[in-house]
C-alpha cells in the first residue's frame, strides 16, 4: 500500500486494518450498550419548552414502566385537540395531549392528577390497540381505556378514587363530552373497579 509516498509492507497494512476495526466495533459496541437509561419518547412540537418535554416524558414514563409493555415509547404530540377532549389515541404509536392540559398539570396538583388519569387512559387505548371506530363501539373502548387506566394508578399505588370523584363532578354538572364518552357507564366502572375503603 501506498501512503502519502512511503510503501507499507502487507503485515503493516493488516495491522492498521485490524486496528480500525477494532476501534470500529467499540464504537459500535459503546452505541448498543445498555446504559440503564430509558429509550426517550419523542415529544412535539420539537420546538416545545424543554422543561414541558421533560416535565412529559417524565409522567409518560412513569405509568408506561408498570404497563405490560414497559419498554414501548410512543410519540406525544401536544396539540389543540378540540371536541372537548384533552388527549386522543391515533394508533398504537401516536398519543395527542392537549397543552391547557399539560400547563395546569405543571402549576397545580388538581391539574396534575387530570393529566396523569388523561395519560392513563390514553396508554390504556395504545395498549389496547384501539383505533377510533364507530360510536357504538367506540364506547366500549373508552371503558376498557378507563380500566386499563384505573389499573395502572393501582400499580403505582395512586387512589383510583381520583377517577370516580372526576366523573362525578362531571355527572353533577350535566358533563358528558360526546356519544363515545358516557360519562354515567365511566362513573359506574369506576365506582365498581374503586371501592372506598
Amino acid at each position: 500500500m501506498w501512503s502519502k509516498g512511503i510503501r507499507k509492507s502487507p503485515l503493516e497494512g493488516m495491522v492498521n486494518y485490524l486496528q480500525f476495526l477494532i476501534v470500529l466495533f467499540a464504537f459500535i459496541g459503546c452505541s448498543l450498550a445498555a446504559t440503564g437509561e430509558p429509550d426517550r419518547i419523542k415529544v412535539f412540537p420539537r420546538d416545545a419548552d424543554p422543561k414541558v418535554r421533560a416535565f412529559i416524558e417524565r409522567e409518560f414514563l412513569r405509568i408506561i414502566a408498570i404497563t405490560d409493555s414497559p419498554e414501548w415509547r410512543p410519540a406525544v404530540t401536544l396539540e389543540h385537540i378540540g371536541r372537548s377532549w384533552v388527549g386522543a389515541t391515533y394508533g398504537v404509536w401516536d398519543i395527542r395531549i392537549e397543552p391547557n392540559l399539560v400547563e395546569r398539570g405543571m402549576t397545580n396538583e388538581a391539574g396534575l392528577w387530570a393529566l396523569r388519569r388523561t395519560i392513563a387512559h390514553e396508554i390504556g387505548h395504545a395498549m389496547s390497540g384501539h383505533r377510533f371506530t364507530t360510536t357504538a363501539r367506540q364506547q366500549a373502548k373508552e371503558l376498557e381505556a378507563d380500566a386499563k387506566g384505573i389499573e395502572y394508578f393501582k400499580r403505582l399505588g395512586w387512589s383510583c378514587q381520583l377517577w370516580v370523584d372526576a366523573f362525578a363532578r362531571g355527572l353533577e354538572l350535566g358533563y358528558n363530552i360526546d356519544a363515545e364518552h358516557d360519562s354515567k357507564a365511566r362513573y359506574d366502572q369506576a365506582q365498581r373497579l374503586c371501592p372506598t375503603d
